[in-house]
């Protein structure tokens, strides 16, 4: 067994981190703040390190994806509130900068969540329920996974989900694995690559039944090897699950309670970079953890990932709905 080592990135702590997504051009992490309603991207190589500030009006209170498009990649896809929305971010742009947001779909269910892209470049959405002002859910089973398609056609694909969360797909593109996370387990799915469609939902894997009953799956990604590399909010841990075996094989620890995403990087995707968030921490634990709600890189796994699939939208239909 390979020493892993966990490193804090040197960037703010926050509430709600969430969403990592890396920039292998810019061998920079993309990832979301999601109660301040802001980007963040962190340039690994030099530390610079970049906020964009989401101006939709006031309509949102949080932003909960971002996805980079593919023939594009200034052109960001981001879940803020029932939206899917566009920006334009550059390299170029100041350190600290504030961006209006175009709506280019919606959804009538609470907010987005968690989204990632299929090896063919749709984007995957999914959404979730409302929570209170401690952040305890107050509807469950109302929300759906819904996909995004190359077109810009909707459409809903699993539906009852109280939190859409983790989704990844195995390298022979015949399985999608995905989360709901209150039901405290990993689901798997027939998938059809070419048309992009997902059918047969099973439980590859329940929390309880794994002993790992005091904590939730939340985001997740998938390494070379095919094992799931999920992001346990409340046990401060990140596992891996063999699929096959159904089983957890492995366990890294992260210095901070409420772990909520994963996605392989850096220079050869050996770095798993994990976000997290101070959510439902009370001051105290707060005080007593600062890495708490701090973004990690843990390297020495002794495995790693492949690059993420960008949003592949029909370029004239999507600048159709900008211009729109």
């Amino acid at each position: 067994m390979t020493s892993e080592t966990v490193e804090k990135l040197p960037v703010p702590c926050m509430k709600l981190g969430e969403g990592p997504h890396w920039q292998e051009d810019l061998q920079a992490l993309l990832y979301v703040d999601v109660f301040d309603k802001a980007l963040r991207r962190h340039f690994i190589n030099t530390g610079r390190h970049q906020l964009l500030n989401l101006d939709d009006g006031g309509v949102a209170e949080v932003v909960s994806m971002v996805i980079p498009v593919h023939d594009d990649p200034e052109l960001m896809v981001v879940g803020l509130g029932k939206a899917l929305s566009v920006v334009r971010w550059s390299t170029s742009d100041p350190d600290i900068h504030t961006i209006k947001t175009k709506v280019i779909q919606t959804t009538t269910d609470d907010h987005f969540n968690d989204a990632k892209c299929d090896p063919q470049g749709r984007l995957w959405a999914g959404t979730m329920g409302p929570l209170d002002e401690k952040g305890e859910l107050l509807e469950f089973n109302t929300s759906s996974l819904f996909k995004y398609d190359h077109d810009l056609v909707f459409t809903s694909w699993v539906q009852k989900v109280t939190i859409s969360n983790g989704l990844a797909w195995s390298h022979d593109r015949k399985t999608f694995y995905y989360i709901d996370t209150p039901a405290k387990s990993i689901y798997y799915f027939d998938y059809a690559d070419a048309a992009g469609t997902i059918s047969n939902q099973r439980v590859l894997l329940e929390y309880e039944a794994a002993g790992l009953q005091d904590q939730f799956p939340d985001g997740m990604t998938i390494d070379v090897e095919g094992n799931l590399w999920v992001a346990c909010f409340g046990g401060s841990q990140v596992i891996c699950v063999d699929p096959k075996a159904r089983k957890v094989i492995r366990k890294v620890t992260v210095p901070s309670k409420n772990v909520t995403s994963v996605c392989w990087g850096g220079k050869d995707y050996s770095t798993l970079y994990v976000t997290s968030g101070t959510l439902k921490l009370s001051p105290q634990e707060i005080a007593s953890n600062p890495s708490a709600g701090g973004t990690f890189a843990i390297t020495g796994l002794g495995t790693k990932g492949n690059p993420p699939t960008n949003f592949k939208a029909n370029m004239d239909k999507l600048k159709a709905k900008l211009t729109g």
